[in-house]
């Protein structure tokens, strides 16, 4: 029987769980954890909040500053602990009258720790915006054994010892390139923790590597249209022996317990359509692209370059041609079919593009591809609202807290603002009845931006809306596609969406400056594939260098590693044909199964295996552009040396 006990002094309240001590210090309140053969503390005076939402203005008041601290012991059947009362604070001679209530929690039945935000208030005068709570655990040194797990896009370690630059995009905002999935992890002298942010919607991941001095790695939890008003959760477990694909896994049953993990078997069951993605080749291309004076992309020098046009004909007779040339299964991404073209007029982007042949242009392309057996997607987007489109209005727009809407002129279309995601729906319905009245059926659609960029908040009081809501308006347009029949993509495969979409444009790698080129940030490592490889469909660039993929690496190898679909260009030479057509068959035989391995090599991290459910194995030598692939019934399929 598992002994359990708590103690409390004037200094200290001690939990106590088999062989794992917690103590929390009352003063500076800083939590340390000592297990059998480690011991974590969080960093002294880290747990923290920020008063003022501007952050030129934004002051930052550690909670060991309360002038006054309660603490009442909490004990359930399986959670052991203490609430914590704080508040006001002093700072700099000031009373901030902030009052906040926290909680350390022990799951004795399963020695998790959790620590909770339940309640942040003030009053106008003391607005608190961010809260950091329990803040990151110290950790430093100079082995390359010891290392930071953060799942930035695909997911990448940061050993201890790493001198290299290190950057986030988007301050570590949830459910954007910063972090795909809510979790991070450490691990030291080869014992680890995974930290699961059970609250995600309104958090960010912060990341601090400063080297040969510490990595730090906290959740920091943000205010919801200016309020904390429900309770924020994180749960950290410690395990011996715990590595980056222990954490990955440990997520994976994290998210199948809550009902989130759906497989592309399950999805295949909704939509048997998506059978036919499984194995093909993915070409992007585009019909009309219009670039308006503006833009960031408009060409002064060469005015003929900012609007033209290939016919949806002349699409279709190359895309004949390809699969004629390539015999395998396709799937075709349509940009610029709409009205002015690519990223043009959204969300008012019908009829189709005059220049493109307009309605009977895309139903000829729609018929040659069905006569091939191609599967036909759209590029469509339902967040950028042109300031040219016919229902164009500011009322519709997301606002911000001082009720300005946010602006972009930098894509072809030119000045766009936000359309409020309350409304999205109601756009996705009438422009795909009104394809389907015109006889266009297609066989996916592909919903720019909506998983790649976290969840909107809008103000304004007739559509008001949180980034928890925002996400299930999100979420009502791909369930929308997929009830049509529609195989369902978008950007990129933020957790969120994952089990809503079927495929997205890619999961590649984050690079510095990037995201798109440049060295990798840290040692790049799939764990995303680790956890979500059986539950979406992901493409790989086969170029050296290619967006998301470090600059020195060829993108196939990743690609196989990963074991997603490759991109084939609709035109493609003679050397593309055969990696393609092997990267395929693939998939074809595993992308709907899990990923059970990764693993670094001869010591090094540029020589890679992953192991697949049911027993393939796939090796790679980034440096020496060399492959293995050990199929499940022994067949083995080996590149000596790659020429694209």
């Amino acid at each position: 029987m598992i002994t359990k006990t708590m103690h409390e002094n004037d200094n200290v309240i001690l939990l106590e769980n088999g062989g794992t001590k917690i103590f929390l210090d009352k003063k500076s309140l800083s939590v340390r954890v000592e297990t059998e053969n480690v011991s974590w503390e969080t960093v002294s005076g880290a747990a923290s909040f920020a008063v003022g939402y501007e952050h030129a203005e934004r002051v930052w008041i550690s909670f060991h500053q309360a002038e006054n601290k309660q603490f009442s012991p909490i004990d359930s059947g399986f959670l052991q602990g203490v609430r914590i009362h704080l508040g006001p604070f002093s700072s700099n001679g000031k009373i901030i009258g902030v009052q906040a209530d926290v909680t350390v929690l022990l799951n004795t039945h399963s020695g998790e720790l959790v620590f909770e935000v339940h309640g942040i208030s003030g009053g106008t005068e003391n607005e608190v915006s961010e809260v950091i709570w329990p803040g990151s655990f110290a950790f430093s040194g100079d082995r390359e054994t010891d290392y930071t797990v953060v799942p930035a896009m695909q997911g990448y370690l940061i050993p201890a010892n790493w001198q290299k630059p290190f950057r986030r995009y988007h301050k570590g905002m949830m459910f954007d390139r910063d972090a795909y999935m809510p979790w991070w992890g450490q691990v030291k002298e080869g014992n680890g923790y995974l930290a699961i942010i059970d609250t995600p919607n309104d958090a960010r991941l912060s990341v601090e590597h400063l080297p040969l001095v510490h990595t730090h790695a906290e959740v920091v939890w943000i205010h919801s249209l200016e309020r904390f008003d429900y309770t924020r959760k994180l749960r950290v477990r410690f395990a011996k022996d715990l590595n980056y694909v222990g954490m990955a896994k440990m997520y994976r049953q994290y998210v199948r317990s809550l009902g989130k993990l759906r497989t592309l078997a399950e999805k295949q069951l909704v939509n048997p359509k998506l059978s036919e993605l499984m194995g093909s080749a993915v070409v992007h291309t585009s019909v009309h692209t219009r670039i308006a004076p503006e833009s960031y992309y408009f060409d002064k020098e060469h005015p003929e370059k900012n609007d033209f046009a290939v016919s949806f004909e002349e699409r279709a007779l190359q895309l004949a041609a390809l699969q004629q040339k390539y015999t395998g299964k396709l799937y075709v991404h349509i940009d610029g079919w709409g009205r002015n073209g690519y990223d043009n007029l959204h969300p008012d982007v019908l009829p189709p593009s005059p220049k493109g042949g307009g309605w009977e242009g895309m139903r000829k392309l729609q018929e040659v591809c069905r006569d091939q057996h191609i599967l036909l997607a759209l590029h469509d987007n339902y967040r950028d609202f042109y300031h040219d489109a016919d229902s164009y209005n500011p009322e519709l727009t997301i606002k911000h807290r001082n009720g300005d809407q946010e602006f972009c002129d930098y894509w072809a279309g030119g000045a766009h603002s936000w359309l409020c995601t309350t409304l999205s729906k109601g756009y996705l319905e009438r422009n795909h009845d009104k394809l389907n009245e015109n006889g266009i059926y297609p066989d996916g659609v592909y919903i720019d931006v909506f998983a790649v960029v976290p969840g909107d908040e809008c103000y304004d009081p007739r559509h008001r809306m949180t980034r928890t809501e925002c996400m299930a308006y999100r979420a009502s347009c791909f369930e929308e596609i997929r009830s049509r029949g529609m195989i369902i993509s978008s950007e990129e495969p933020t957790d969120w969406a994952v089990p809503y979409l079927d495929l997205v444009h890619h999961a590649p790698y984050a690079l510095y400056p990037g995201p798109g080129e440049g060295p990798a940030i840290g040692i790049p490592t799939p764990l995303f594939s680790l956890v979500y490889h059986d539950a979406i469909v992901v493409p790989w660039s086969l170029d050296r260098g290619a967006w998301g993929i470090p600059e020195a690496d060829l993108g196939l190898l990743h690609g196989l590693l990963n074991a997603g679909v490759p991109y084939l260009p609709i035109q493609p030479s003679d050397n593309e044909i055969p990696i393609v057509k092997t990267m395929a068959r693939l998939h074809q035989l595993i992308g709907s199964l899990e990923m059970t391995n990764h693993e670094f090599m001869d010591g090094s991290w540029r020589k890679q295996r992953t192991t697949f459910a049911d027993g393939t194995i796939v090796e790679v030598d980034l440096d020496g552009d060399r492959y293995t692939i050990q199929m499940a019934d022994g067949e083995l399929i080996s590149e000596a040396d790659v020429h694209l």
